[in-house]
């Protein structure tokens, strides 16, 4: 007889399993217990006492000599106290002596539903009919079931299987691959959640989102959910996964779908189209889907527009690509004087805009001088010179009721055209009467 650590292997079945010799059960894995109800520190015990009439069926697969016998039986017993059909299936695992029988690996699927009432229980005679011999192998034409833990591993999805308990009792190769746990690890829902949703909020969340989903989904089989959600693996990694959920039973189904590196090109293809590629600031596209989004929420804004002052002197002395290094220190300075929450673009060759959410003309004047002076703090230097720069600022702010960010620009354009006619290197705001801010 193997001892207790040599059926440690158990464990790790993905399916309800039992350990079988001389016609007693020496031990089952985690799944088998919930199965069965049935405490491990209650072993070894008869066949006949965890399957009644059944046991005498299912020790048949090990116990015939000389007789052909299907691979898998199917019997019906009583499991804590309601009838359940089951898929058997015996695997030898260690020949025994003369006699002996050696050591059996039972495995369970269950392949149809509890029966709610007791009126509709079968008889003694009905459960010894039951448990006749119904082979399942190849010569049935059924021989693929044997293979289905194989072809579920090699199916270029994830899956992953839970019980009406919120049990996980099935994952395959493919979930292991992409979130990098064993089922042992993640099968309990608390563990599901702690495991992929360190953080307290992102769990919160996610766990919100799916009880109404769960709540919101038609009863009976069919979808719960399809969706897309950022875990965090097993191996340190955050991945986006493609899930789609759904029901068959009492069981739920999910399959998943790593879409990280779809997700990155997307995000990617999103930050070249909204991106100036020499500045790395936001470009004239994306300063006008900002602009429109803050015009609209109907609070203090100020705009600024300016440009390089004699920028096309610096190109004809140093070249353009000194030039380029002028602009790209420009957008390196801006950003180091602008707050967080302001909007930085290049929208034309030399000219700049920012928008200042929350400005009134005062703090927006202030802004534009920090602006200024950062420019000319110190000259840009390179490998063909160095170059002092200055820039001319035009601001303006948002009126009571004026919802175009045409209009305000073309104020604050005006403002700049202000500012060049009073030598250059000066901010000069439009007069217009500004939104009351509130800060």
């Amino acid at each position: 007889m193997m001892d207790s650590a040599e059926l440690d292997w158990l464990s790790h079945v993905a399916v309800p399993v039992l350990a079988v010799s001389a016609d007693k059960v020496v031990a089952m894995n985690p799944m088998a217990a919930a199965l069965f109800g049935c405490a491990r520190d209650a072993l070894p015990m008869d066949l006949a006492a965890l399957f009644g009439h059944a046991g005498a069926c299912i020790a048949s697969l090990f116990q015939s000599e000389g007789q052909e016998i299907p691979d898998t039986i199917r019997v019906t017993c009583i499991i804590a106290g309601a009838p359940r059909h089951l898929t058997v299936g015996a695997r030898l695992v260690a020949p025994g002596g003369a006699g002996s029988g050696g050591l059996w690996a039972l495995t369970f699927i269950e392949v149809g539903e509890v029966l709610d009432s007791a009126d509709t229980a079968p008889s003694d005679a009905d459960r010894a009919s039951s448990a006749s011999l119904e082979g399942t192998g190849a010569a049935s034409g059924n021989g693929w079931i044997k293979m289905l833990p194989a072809i579920l591993d090699r199916l270029p999805v994830a899956l992953l299987i839970e019980d009406e308990n919120n049990l996980g009792v099935f994952v395959n190769r493919g979930f292991t691959d992409i979130f990098e746990y064993g089922l042992d690890e993640i099968a309990r829902i608390e563990d599901w959640w702690v495991k992929l949703y360190p953080d307290p909020i992102v769990r919160e969340n996610a766990e919100r989102d799916w009880s109404e989903k769960l709540t919101n989904a038609a009863a009976g089989d069919g979808t719960i959910s399809t969706s897309e959600f950022q875990v965090h693996c097993g191996g340190g990694a955050d991945k986006m996964v493609q899930s789609h959920s759904f029901r068959i039973g009492d069981y739920r189904v999910h399959s998943y779908v790593d879409v990280s590196q779809r997700h990155q090109i997307t995000v990617d293809l999103q930050l070249l189209a909204d991106t100036d590629p020499l500045t790395g600031i936001l470009n004239r596209r994306s300063f006008f889907h900002h602009a429109t989004t803050l015009m609209r929420a109907d609070r203090p804004l100020a705009a600024l527009l300016f440009d390089v002052d004699h920028f096309k002197l610096v190109n004809d002395r140093l070249g353009h690509a000194f030039g380029d290094q002028v602009l790209v220190e420009i957008a390196v300075r801006c950003r180091s004087v602008l707050g967080p929450a302001d909007v930085l673009a290049r929208v034309g060759g030399e000219e700049f805009a920012v928008l200042l959410p929350r400005h009134d003309e005062a703090h927006a004047a202030a802004a534009a001088e920090r602006l200024r002076n950062a420019m000319v703090s110190a000259p840009v230097t390179g490998l063909l010179g160095s170059q002092s720069i200055t820039i001319s600022v035009g601001g303006a702010c948002a009126r009571q009721g004026e919802f175009s960010i045409d209009e305000l620009l073309q104020r604050a354009d005006n403002a700049l055209y202000a500012a060049k006619r009073a030598g250059r290197d000066c901010v000069r705001f439009d007069p217009g009467v500004p939104l009351d801010a509130s800060f």
